[in-house]
């Protein structure tokens, strides 16, 4: 019995990693993984630029495309307008023939993860139960080379843990179809309800009070193994601790204690997964004084002990 109609034919599923040099981009060394299935794409690219790049952007045909900024800062620009998305931010865009260029910011390490797929997938996911879905469907109905909502939103941990298990299932073959189409289709339901339920909290932000909060994440992603307290990050980025606390959480998603436990977590997996760092290793390279306090928080995130992912 069939439950619901694959997004792909069954025996398509490539898996491609590459490596770009700076002679090849023209600008920083990229790496990059893609899976295939069809008509859908998902990426996983990371770089680290030590100055600002302008590079040309070539999009041929339409897709549409879940864009999920895990770390660091990065922008496009096109049609005379330009998008720039934050560390843990995710928005959905719609782009057909589009050229225009792609800008990487200098000094953080930068990663992203998207999944493209056609217009015919997208809208064989349009349901009216979810009204946001249905209005984007319906400005395409409309001759463009660009859409997308307006704003972005924070990737919650719930995406967070999606995406890092994607990017790390031990299945292959067709079990790794089924799981990573799952995986697929629950991303989007979260991505979508996000969109559907989104009620602006930010409108009493002046604009410099959103960059000093831009500047207090940024000040946790680069300092997230300090001892912080709201006292100080507040006087570090020039705000006070009321704006700081409900501004972070309006803006990001997250509380602020609760984004740098996220940020130290997700560097100690990477750890334990890229570095095969021992545990006590990596409890005191991300922050935590007692090996024991840092496995009960990695366990509160993932759900498994970190000494299992070296199993």
């Amino acid at each position: 019995m069939t439950i619901i109609q694959p997004l792909y034919p069954i025996h398509q599923i490539e898996e491609i990693k590459r490596f770009y040099t700076r002679e090849q981009t023209a600008g920083p060394e990229i790496s990059a993984r893609e899976i295939r299935m069809g008509e859908t794409r998902m990426l996983w690219y990371s770089y680290l630029a030590e100055k600002e790049y302008h590079m040309p952007m070539q999009l041929r045909g339409e897709r549409v495309e879940m864009h999920f900024k895990l770390h660091g800062r990065s922008g496009v620009s096109y049609e005379g307008e330009q998008f720039v998305m934050h560390s843990n931010e995710q928005s959905l865009f719609y782009q057909h023939d589009l050229e225009g260029e792609f800008i990487l910011f200098p000094d953080v390490e930068s990663s992203f993860f998207e999944v493209e797929f056609s217009r015919s997938v997208f809208e064989s996911l349009v349901t009216e139960e979810c009204p946001f879905l249905q209005q984007f469907s319906q400005q395409l109905q409309t001759a463009r080379n660009h859409l997308w909502p307006g704003h972005s939103m924070a990737i919650t941990p719930k995406m967070h843990m999606i995406i890092s298990e994607m990017g790390n299932t031990p299945y292959t073959g067709q079990m790794k179809r089924l799981f990573l189409e799952a995986k697929l289709i629950e991303l989007f339901l979260l991505q979508a309800s996000g969109f559907d339920q989104y009620t602006p909290h930010i409108t009493d932000l002046r604009s410099a009070d959103i960059e000093r909060l831009h500047a207090a994440r940024q000040y946790l992603e680069q300092h997230f193994t300090d001892d912080c307290s709201i006292i100080s990050l507040a006087g570090q980025v020039g705000i006070n601790q009321k704006k700081l606390k409900q501004g972070f959480k309006a803006l990001f998603g997250h509380t602020v204690f609760g984004y740098l436990s996220h940020i130290r977590m997700e560097k100690a997996r990477q750890l334990l997964l890229d570095e095969k760092k021992t545990v006590g290793e990596v409890s005191e390279l991300v922050g935590y004084q007692h090996p024991q306090h840092f496995a009960a928080a990695f366990k509160r995130k993932y759900n498994i002990l970190p000494g299992s992912l070296k199993n």
